[in-house]
């Protein structure tokens, strides 16, 4: 789930605008339009990603693959809190499961240093 100044900060300081230009030109045109939220789609690169493409309602791609990934832009929300995730949650549940969701529990939340323990082992490294 990518936020309005989350993708401000890709575009400027993380994203390489040739390696990854058409990700840069989805986020570019989300930020110039008037949708509140949008998906981005990663689709199967090779033989071995067709096995974690997503099996609910997704759209194909010009191959006939679903996608394996489903980014969310968002500009409800300046950062993720508790109720913008319950708001996109049930989102992506109407969108892609055709479920309409009341309630969502979140079950296990992690301390804040449980989080950046996982943040230094699987994120820190990716940041300039």
């Amino acid at each position: 789930m990518l936020t309005e100044p989350c993708l401000v900060h890709l575009l400027t300081n993380e994203l390489d605008r040739v390696e990854d230009r058409e990700f840069c030109e989805e986020i570019e045109a989300f930020l110039e339009n008037h949708q509140d939220v949008v998906y981005s789609y990663i689709y199967p690169r090779d033989e071995e990603d067709l096995a974690d493409q997503v099996n609910h309602f997704a759209p194909f791609n010009e191959k006939g693959h679903k996608p394996i990934y489903i980014n969310v832009m968002s500009k409800l929300s300046a950062y993720w809190d508790v109720t913008s995730i319950k708001d996109i949650t049930r989102r992506l549940a109407s969108d892609f499961l055709q479920q309409e969701i009341v309630n969502i529990e979140f079950i296990e939340v992690p301390t804040y240093e449980e989080s950046q323990a996982t943040y230094e082992q699987d994120y820190k490294r990716f940041m300039k």
